[in-house]
């Protein structure tokens, strides 16, 4: 009879169920680069963080030369108010 077959029925391992031959079936391997992921880590973590730091540091040194100029500007600027020639210009200027 061609019913279904019984408990204790055999049909095969994993992948071989006695079906028709699958196509388009990918077998893959383990890289050998992928069996060592952190070969060179700290050797490469030096270099390559030297290397970003130098492509990024004009983006990060131009501002910072600026606000600093700024802010010094400022601060004795500020100074010079608090002198007796800084508060005679000051009162010169609001009068």
């Amino acid at each position: 009879m061609g019913g279904a077959s019984g408990p204790k029925t055999y049909m095969g391992w994993w992948g071989s169920m006695g079906g028709p031959k699958q196509k388009y079936i990918s077998q893959y391997t383990v890289s050998p680069f992928a069996t060592r992921p952190m070969k060179g880590a700290a050797y490469n973590a030096v270099f390559n963080t030297f290397r970003r730091t130098k492509n990024q540091a004009l983006y990060v040194i131009i501002p910072a030369v600026i606000v600093w100029n700024v802010w010094a500007r400022a601060r004795d600027y500020n100074e010079y108010l608090y002198t007796k020639e800084g508060r005679e210009d000051l009162e010169k200027a609001n009068a």
